[in-house]
Parts: C-alpha cells; structure tokens; sequence
C-alpha cells in the first residue's frame, strides 16, 4: 500500500481553510485504498484530524514563545524540514503534499529527495517553486502566469482542481426563493477580527430586517462562543450553528451539515476563502469580506466574473455600506437568480478525483 503525508496547519491563529481542504482531499486517498497521515502543529488542526480517524506526528511549534502567530524564520523552517526528513524515511512514505505558506526554495528541496513524489497545494504564486505537482484550485488558478521548475512538473490549475468536500459535490439545481427570509453570516473556522459579531450588530440595530432570521455558522475556532450564546438568547432570530465538537460549548449551537443552512439561507455574508465554493456550489448569492492576503484576488476575481458582490476588506466594513449593498441584492431578485445559477456552474465536486488521479499516474 502507497503512503501519502500531508503537511499542513490549522487553528485560530492560521484560520481551517488549509486544512479543511486537505482533509477533503485525504478523504478520496483513502477511499482509493491509500494509506493516509498527517504532519502538523497546531492542537487545534491536530485534534480535527485525528476526529477524521487519521494519523498524525505532531511537530514542534513556535507560536507559543511569539505574541499571535508566528510560522518560524528560515533556521526554524530548516529544523522542520530535517525532522520531517525522519517522518518520511521512517514512514517510507511515497508522496509527500504540502499546504502551507511557510515555505522556500531549500525546503522543497531538502524534502524532494525524500519522497518519491512531492506536490505542492498553492494560493498565490510566490516563487517558481522546485516540487512534482503544483495545484491550485481557485478561480484564480489560471490567472497567476504560473512558470515550470522542469519541464516535467505538472500544473493542476483552475476549479477542475477545485478540494471542495464531497458535501457539495452532488447538490441539486437551487431553487431560489423570491423573498429573503433568511441569511447566513459565516467567517470560517475561526473569527480572530469577531466580524461575525460587527455583522450581527449591523443587521440587529436596523429595523427594517428585524424579521430576518440570522443563521450564524460558529466555526471550531471561534473565541467569542459565549458571546455569540449569549446573544441568540437575547434575540430570537439568531440561530447558532457548527459542524465540530464547538456545539459542546453552549446548548444553543445546534449540530447541522453546512450545506444543509447554506441551501435554507437566501443570501450568505461570508469571508473569502474556500467557503465560498461552498456557497456557490449551494446556489446561495454571496456577499463576501476579504480577511486576509490571499483572498483579495479570489474575491475581486469571483466578483468581476458575476458569482458573488464584494464587501472590501473585514477592516473597512462600514454599516451604511455595507447594508446598502446588502438591500439592493435583497430587492433584486434576478440578480440573485443569475447569481445561483452561475454558481452551481463552477465547481462540478470531481476536482479530488481528478487530484488523485494526475498525483498517482506512473508513481
């Protein structure tokens, strides 16, 4: 049997999107029949992953002697790649995929000679980067004027290669309600700038959506739980919702598939990121915030090419705004119609397979 690693971080500091999406993609592994671990940092990553009945050799993170999160400088990057030189020699691991943005030119190298395969799973295009396979998944992917290392490295790019979970890869045509009646407000994993709380404050204190029902969707790594808690107690059209173990929490966070409230939802407000091919795959017109660096092309792309509306930047979020914007796709039903439709176009759910496939061929 192949083994495959997985070399990649989550938590509330990094956020879960690189995680989520590798986790999705571990998944078709082993349904494949490949033998499947990780290696990672961060309790927090580390415990989602042993939730999926994974392995996984933790390594040693710098983050607790930093103030917020800290990846490493590049002595700290050579020590990692050594020890994960042990991992794979003691694991005889075949393919070593790695998603993270702590990386350079010498730790792919230092990694290349220890694996038979190594692929890279990329966002932004940052150096011409030395591995097998690089694949990025986005709308963005064929935009970013990738250039070979050998004329042997292969380019997965665009939505065909899209890791979305096998949750949204088999939804039916959205019917889309002609009123808005509910909305969804999602971060992600984790919300270390509470926009969800920013948000929620918007939409209570104007009186012309108090008959909104709010589904919010509290991420694994969310802080302010009992916050949120206290508040749907408060009001009695915030909903609470999760996927992880954080329903334990507080009695009000109801357990529910994702896709199950972003179908009920009529819009979403959502950060950028995975999610949103989630969204799109769901049919549910988007209005999206960018929350870091690598979501400002994803964004700006998804809404130039008519999927989503674009809020700007989580730091520039401005009430009037951004509850104008909110009213006119509320009002303008087909707008919202040719949202839909247009986004259940995007991503077809075989990009995994596809993954695999391309990953394995003559290994």
């Amino acid at each position: 049997m192949l083994n495959i690693a997985f070399r990649v971080d989550g938590g509330k500091s990094t956020g879960l999107g690189h995680l989520v999406r590798c986790l999705s993609l571990a998944r078709t592994f082993r349904s494949a029949g490949y033998n499947v671990y990780f290696i990672s940092k961060l309790a927090e990553g580390i415990g989602l992953v042993r939730n999926e009945r994974f392995d996984v050799f933790p390594i040693p993170s710098v983050e607790q002697v930093t103030e917020g999160f800290f990846y490493g400088d590049e002595v700290h990057l050579a020590e990692e790649a050594k020890r994960m030189a042990t991992i794979l020699a003691d694991t005889q691991t075949d393919v070593l995929i790695i998603d993270s943005y702590n990386v350079n030119k010498d730790y792919f190298l230092t990694l290349k000679s220890c694996t038979k395969r190594i692929v890279y799973i990329d966002d932004i295009n940052k150096f011409n980067y030395p591995v097998d396979i690089v694949i990025n998944g986005n709308i963005t992917g064929e935009y970013l004027s990738y250039e070979k290392y050998t004329d042997t490295q292969v380019l997965l790019l665009g939505p065909n290669y899209n890791m979305i979970r096998d949750e949204f890869s088999k939804l039916p045509g959205r019917n889309l309600s002609t009123n808005v009646n509910e909305v969804l407000i999602t971060t992600g994993g984790s919300d270390p700038y509470r926009i969800t709380d920013k948000l929620l404050g918007f939409l209570l204190t104007s009186h012309q959506f108090i008959d909104l029902r709010l589904n919010v969707l509290v991420g694994s790594g969310f802080s302010q739980v009992e916050y949120l808690s206290n508040l749907s107690y408060q009001h009695d059209n915030i909903f609470l919702y999760a996927n992880s173990s954080i329903v334990d929490r507080a009695s009000n966070i109801m357990y529910s598939n994702l896709s199950t409230i972003m179908l009920r939802s009529d819009i979403a407000i959502s950060a950028g990121g995975s999610t949103l091919y989630e969204l799109a795959a769901c049919g549910t017109p988007t209005m999206a915030f960018i929350m870091a660096d690598n979501q400002e092309f994803i964004v700006t792309k998804m809404a130039e090419m008519g999927y989503i509306k674009n809020l700007g930047w989580y730091s520039g979020l401005k009430k009037e705004q951004a509850l104008g914007q909110f009213l006119q796709l509320m009002n303008d039903f087909e707008l919202r119609r040719q949202m839909s439709c247009r986004g259940q176009t995007l991503i077809d759910g075989k990009g995994n397979q596809r993954i695999v496939k391309a990953i394995m061929e003559d290994l």
